[in-house]
């Protein structure tokens, strides 16, 4: 059976956790035994849970610091990596924008998209300019100096939010003229730009879908939609399902965008007017792709069978599934942690352990 070596960055977080699962759910269900993944996890510092769950780890400098491209490309050369994964929001930027010269220098393929739809799709103003010029289910949007008209026309509760940023960081529905001010602020003392939008009623019509985009333009390899339920930020509970009217406008959005590798579109039902809206796109893997896998799409794989083996994947049906989530441990022996800490080899090997007790 054929080896792939892969890395996957940012192993403490869960959109990484998440791309490694898939791949190691490759290894141990895939029926087609034809090769097997090779994970590298890597992170800042010892304290990620991802790190034990991969074959082996490298602690790596921040994105911020200087040395951080030259670790990636260092690593990728003395471990044969042929597919690299980037598994945290932080990352993306400078890997994206150093995706050639990482894949001239080491072989290794970066999957993301193409620097300029990273740049619009992390500013969510423009993601919205650019759906609204495109007639593709925007949701009203303003700037704070445009605060006026916009209250008028669609008035309290609104949403406020920063343009940059991940998660539900600084996300707030406010209720009034005072609430906006004060969330505005908050956002804009951190350093960030806040945008204001109608707010969408109905917390049980949200959905979260995952596209795979080959290497051929407008190639749509998989989709995929969950109906979910939100916790701090992310998909605590998933209904998997066929959502034609959600899948079809995500669908139409990927072919606008006309780019490469994973795309995650959130978006909500507009019970004002029953209309799908487009609430950000993220040019990632998913958080919530491990569900997608056990449904039958597994997107890290489908990704690496196009850029690999140059296979023209669609993926046209998976299992209908619900899905809960909830906190679960994995273990290290103590003094073979404080062992690993104390190696000066910069590939390390520490397996943790899952307990069977739920």
């Amino acid at each position: 059976m054929k080896t792939i070596n892969v890395v996957v960055t940012s192993a403490g977080g869960i959109v990484a956790q998440g791309i490694i699962k898939s791949l190691k759910y490759h290894n141990k269900y895939s029926r087609l035994k034809r090769y097997g993944y090779k994970i590298l996890a890597t992170d800042i510092n010892y304290e990620a849970a991802g790190l034990y769950r991969a074959h082996k780890f490298s602690l790596i400098p921040k994105p911020t610091a200087k040395e951080y491209l030259k670790s990636i490309v260092d690593l990728c050369n003395r471990n044969k990596i042929q597919v690299l994964f980037i598994g945290s929001d932080v990352e993306l930027p400078i890997l994206c924008k150093n995706k050639h010269l990482i894949e001239e220098e080491t072989g290794a393929i970066v999957i993301t998209s193409q620097p300029q739809v990273v740049e619009m799709c992390r500013d969510k103003y423009r993601t919205n300019e650019f759906l609204e010029e495109n007639n593709l289910n925007f949701i009203p949007t303003c700037l704070y100096h445009e605060i006026d008209d916009f209250i008028k026309d669609y008035r309290f509760p609104l949403v406020v939010k920063p343009r940059e940023g991940f998660g539900s960081k600084l996300f707030q529905i406010v209720n009034s003229i005072e609430e906006l001010e004060f969330a505005c602020k908050a956002i804009t003392q951190t350093g960030w730009k806040p945008m204001i939008q109608k707010y969408l009623k109905g917390d049980a019509n949200e959905y979260t879908t995952g596209l795979t985009l080959g290497k051929e333009k407008n190639q749509i390899m998989s989709t995929i939609t969950l109906k979910k339920v939100v916790k701090h930020g992310q998909t605590y509970k998933a209904f998997i399902d066929k959502y034609p009217k959600v899948t079809r406008v995500c669908n139409q959005i990927a072919k606008k965008l006309r780019t490469f590798g994973p795309l995650n579109i959130q978006s909500r039902i507009d019970v004002d007017d029953n209309q799908v809206k487009i609430i950000e796109i993220n040019p990632r893997f998913s958080a919530s792709g491990p569900m997608r896998t056990v449904a039958g799409v597994n997107e890290p794989d489908i990704m690496v069978r196009n850029v690999l083996f140059n296979e023209d994947v669609k993926t046209l049906d998976h299992k209908s599934l619900v899905c809960f989530r909830y906190w679960n441990e994995t273990y290290i022996d103590k003094k073979k942690y404080e062992r690993v800490l104390t190696q000066k080899k910069s590939v390390k090997t520490l397996n943790s352990s899952i307990v069977d007790y739920f």
